[in-house]
């Protein structure tokens, strides 16, 4: 129940968000926009910016929250669960709300947004409604939650008289023009080159494609998102294995089975629906090797299956150098499973059959650079090269004065040295001050870019006490908590601070925008 003092309280409105790849935070505006528009002026702001005092002068607070990783809480919102946490404020007088963004392929489905909902229970809050799970897309579901809430929180400011057809008009109006924005447009793929030699254990490909006529306006930092077909291949071996034809329909169905299997539905990962149906999916296995297995049906195989989505490459160029263009770093993915060799969907797509793809952009607002005298230190192993590309070539397009330090690494110099002369091309212009390389296999000892932070631990601490921004881009399993672990400890050495005194000097870095990370 409420406190008794509710009733006293004037109305207000917090909204906010933990976004990862964007979508929590396009999600958040987007509701914002709509209680605006009705009425009711809000600012969707990032979880990290939300100070606990705030929540005790706030009567509303509405929250979209991605997950990331095993189950965790964005960057952008690692901060704010850290003290909402240890808190024991209590918060009879707030009403919440939580929308969570998640993928059923993991287990940990919308974690962050359990744990959210669960914290705000025990500190005494009330639920404006059910916090509702969000597998996948994330539009449709996010409309119908901004028209239910924003209809609620008109009543609750002006009482029952308020007009909450007004309110579901203008939320769902605000949220047709965010699924406008995301919506695909085609651009041509221009090139499509190897980077990796052929001697190397990974295939990496240089991918342009061409701009003009999308309206796309890019930034150096920005994601875009590609919307790849599956592999015909495998559709084909899927129609055989459940002994129909591409035509065949299916209830409910306004596409052929072809249609669903080729565009609509996502066939490389199982869905958690299916595996619960045909047994947990192996290591790689597809949902060919679940229908062998099991020997489903196809409607059993069709009303378990996840829409096919989109998959997000971070840009590798720079608006400033390639206005029309934006360049792409994809590692294919490639793996035998089983009798037979699988791959990954937009990756083999690219590398295989792609010539007019369909894309939109994905804005990342918080990895962005800062202004051109202000150092930069850029950690981006393998493909997370991809932005700090972009970055280069900006700073040297502009002729920025600041400092910049990349830290690089990959398996072999030979092999898998990502864009290597043009890197060394920007240390010898002096666009890139500092170049430190990791190649893990030329010696007997692995040595990876978490390394080379350690050995040069004092002039990073020293570039960090300067005010440079550190970003980190790649691998999140490993490298990312590798690089993070080792961040800390340089701070620690090189500042003279315990453990709890650097983890609060990690936590300025992150709130001031600081340290940044684009990791997958």
């Amino acid at each position: 129940m409420r406190g008794a003092d509710v009733s006293d309280r004037e109305f207000s409105l917090l909204v906010a968000y933990g976004t990862d790849m964007g979508n929590a935070e396009d999600a958040a505006m987007t509701f914002a926009e709509a209680t605006t528009a009705a009425g009711i002026p809000a600012e969707a702001v990032e979880l990290n910016q939300v100070e606990l005092d705030q929540l005790n002068t706030t009567t509303h607070f509405i929250v979209v929250v991605s997950t990331f990783g095993d189950g965790e809480f964005p960057d952008t919102a690692t901060l704010f669960w850290e003290a909402i946490s240890a808190s024991t404020e209590r918060l009879e007088h707030l009403s919440f709300a939580i929308l969570a963004l998640g993928d059923t392929s993991y287990e940990l489905f919308c974690n962050a947004g359990k744990l959210l909902d669960a914290r705000l229970e025990e500190l005494g809050a009330t639920r404006l409604a059910d916090r509702v799970d969000v597998d996948g897309y994330y539009e449709d579901p996010a409309k119908a939650w901004t028209t239910d809430l924003v209809k609620q929180l008109t009543a609750a400011q002006a009482g029952p008289a308020a007009a909450p057809v007004v309110g579901e008009t203008v939320a769902a109006d605000t949220a047709v023009r965010a699924q406008e924005r995301n919506r695909p447009v085609a651009a041509t793929l221009t090139v499509n080159r190897l980077l990796t030699t052929t001697d190397s254990d990974k295939e990496v490909r240089h991918y342009e494609l061409d701009l003009t006529g999308s309206g796309i306006a890019y930034q150096a930092g920005d994601s875009l998102a590609v919307h790849a077909t599956n592999d015909p291949d495998l559709v084909a071996a899927i129609l055989a294995q459940l002994n129909v034809g591409p035509d065949h329909r299916v209830a409910d169905a306004d596409e052929t089975l072809g249609v669903l299997l080729s565009e609509r539905l996502e066939i490389r990962t199982p869905s958690r629906a299916l595996q619960e149906l045909a047994g947990p999916a192996g290591y790689g296995e597809d949902v060919l090797d679940l229908i062998k297995r099991a020997g489903l049906t196809v409607d059993e195989v069709v009303d378990t299956l996840r829409p096919l989505q989109f998959r997000d490459y971070s840009i590798a160029s720079s608006p400033l150098v390639h206005p029309d263009h934006i360049h792409l770093t994809v590692a294919t993915v490639r793996y035998p499973a089983g009798d037979r060799q699988h791959g990954g969907v937009a990756s083999t797509y690219l590398a295989e059959r792609a010539q007019t793809v369909q894309v939109h952009l994905r804005p990342n607002h918080h990895f962005r650079l800062p202004a051109a005298d202000v150092p930069i230190i850029m950690i981006g192993p393998g493909t997370g090269i991809a932005p700090f590309r972009a970055f280069l070539q900006e700073r040297a397009a502009a002729a920025a004065p600041g400092q910049s330090w990349l830290f690089f690494g990959d398996r072999r110099r030979d092999n898998d040295f990502l864009y290597g002369d043009e890197l060394q091309a920007f240390h010898e212009s002096g666009s890139l001050t500092r170049l430190d390389l990791a190649f893990s296999r030329d010696q007997e000892t692995k040595v990876y870019v978490q390394h080379r932070m350690r050995e040069n631990a004092t002039e990073l601490f020293a570039w960090l006490q300067d005010g440079a921004h550190l970003y980190v881009c790649g691998d999140a399993d490993h490298m990312a908590k590798d690089v993070d672990a080792a961040l800390h400890e340089i701070i620690a050495e090189s500042g003279g601070l315990d453990a709890d005194a650097a983890h609060a000097y990690v936590n300025d870095l992150i709130k001031t925008h600081r340290y940044l990370r684009d990791v997958y």
